[in-house]
């Protein structure tokens, strides 16, 4: 069966271009290769560019999305609410600690984490608490770091049930114990016991997968304190937490996913995009929809690959390309310097189409969406998440227009 819509790319452009058409009544496909980096995020989203320039280039995706970022933010809260998964949002950024103690900025912060905000974290005396099963976590260091700016921190490890020790824990896997009446009760009981005069307590990103906001508020109510997460290393329950949340409400939606399903091609006609093929086991499978979207990424998210000796390549249709004619150009001398690679991307139009060297549309029922557009490194940038939600808006925006 045809679909109205057909996304390409399970990333936050992704799920939230899927979104916004299935609420608009429309028949939705979702394509991806594999799950998106949401579980590889921080859970936060850095919404507008760090330093957003006065007058931006024409070239600049923020010149074109910034009128759609701040109704994208709007409709992010309004969305993470209905959820259960409430967000705090600041046009300016909110310092929030890494695990190793060092100050990161971002924009929209889910409550799990906002009492960890500097100028929160800073007025309380502050104890750190992690396991020794989970080996990407180190309290006593996180509480140091945290000591020698000012803070007063103390780290502290927490014992495993017996029944639990002999497990190799990751923090999905400490998630879903929380989850467990009796798991939260024996560390609360534990807690209370080496608390002594904290008046905040960090965890790692651990505090359940669909129940944070009742198990922070259990906590709280039963230690008498404040209580914060802090993101942990990949996979990072935080992250893993907001694809979760998208993806539910788009099946709830009636919207269907298919993973395992790399996009290879495309068939192109007419300035239209026919159909898209899928690798699968023993040979190609063909899906049409009356429009489409590319949300696959850039370098970092698979959607771009460079194949030595050649130049960057889009990997899904095999659209140009806008990148530097030399390989030698993609990188400058200093490191903290913008690199072109990472600016490199598809050109498109207002309307988000691709278009040719003679700035025509490639298909005029293809929209590309995410970090997958030329012009800026949102990254380096810091706006990663706001250039998804804007795009993917100012797409939805122009496709129902």
């Amino acid at each position: 069966m045809q679909a109205d819509v057909l996304v390409i790319g399970a990333g936050l452009a992704g799920l939230w271009s899927a979104i916004l058409h299935a609420q608009a009544g429309r028949s939705v496909t979702l394509l991806a290769k594999g799950h998106g980096t949401l579980p590889w995020s921080s859970g936060c989203l850095d919404l507008w560019p760090h330093q957003p320039p006065a007058e931006p280039s024409v070239h600049h995706p923020f010149a074109m999305l910034q009128s759609a970022l701040e109704p994208a933010t709007q409709a992010w809260l309004q969305f993470s609410e209905q959820q259960g998964y409430r967000f705090v949002a600041k046009r300016q950024h909110v310092w929030l600690p890494t695990a190793i103690g060092t100050w990161r900025p971002t924009n929209a912060v889910p409550l799990t984490m906002i009492n960890a905000e500097r100028s929160i974290i800073s007025n309380y005396r502050v104890l750190v608490l992690g396991f020794h099963e989970l080996r990407d976590f180190f309290p006593p260091l996180l509480a140091a770091r945290l000591a020698e700016q000012g803070i007063v921190a103390r780290g502290a490890y927490l014992t495993m049930p017996p029944s639990q020790r002999s497990r190799d824990f990751n923090s999905v896997n400490l998630a879903r114990l929380c989850e467990q009446a009796s798991f939260r009760q024996a560390l609360i009981k534990q807690i209370a016991s080496i608390r002594g005069d904290a008046q905040l307590l960090l965890f790692p990103a651990m505090l359940g997968l669909d129940q944070s906001a009742s198990i922070i508020n259990e906590l709280q109510t039963s230690l008498g304190c404040l209580v914060a997460e802090v993101p942990t290393l990949p996979t990072n329950v935080a992250g893993l937490r907001l694809q979760r949340m998208l993806i539910n409400h788009f099946e709830h939606l009636n919207g269907r996913i298919q993973l395992n399903a790399e996009v290879i091609r495309g068939e192109f006609q007419n300035q239209q995009l026919v159909a898209v093929y899928s690798a699968a086991a023993a040979r190609e499978q063909r899906h049409t929809a009356k429009h489409y979207m590319l949300a696959t990424g850039g370098i970092g998210g698979g959607g771009l690959r460079a194949d030595y000796p050649n130049l960057l390549r889009e990997t899904a249709l095999n659209l140009p390309v806008h990148q530097p004619n030399n390989r030698d150009d993609w990188f400058e001398h200093d490191i903290h310097q913008q690199h072109q690679l990472f600016q490199a991307g598809i050109a498109v139009n207002q309307q988000l189409q691709p278009i040719d060297a003679q700035h025509q549309p490639i298909a005029e029922n293809l929209q590309i969406v995410g970090a997958a557009l030329t012009g800026c490194d949102p990254i380096r940038e810091r706006w990663v998440e706001g250039l998804a939600l804007a795009s993917a808006t100012h797409a939805f925006q122009e496709h129902r227009t």
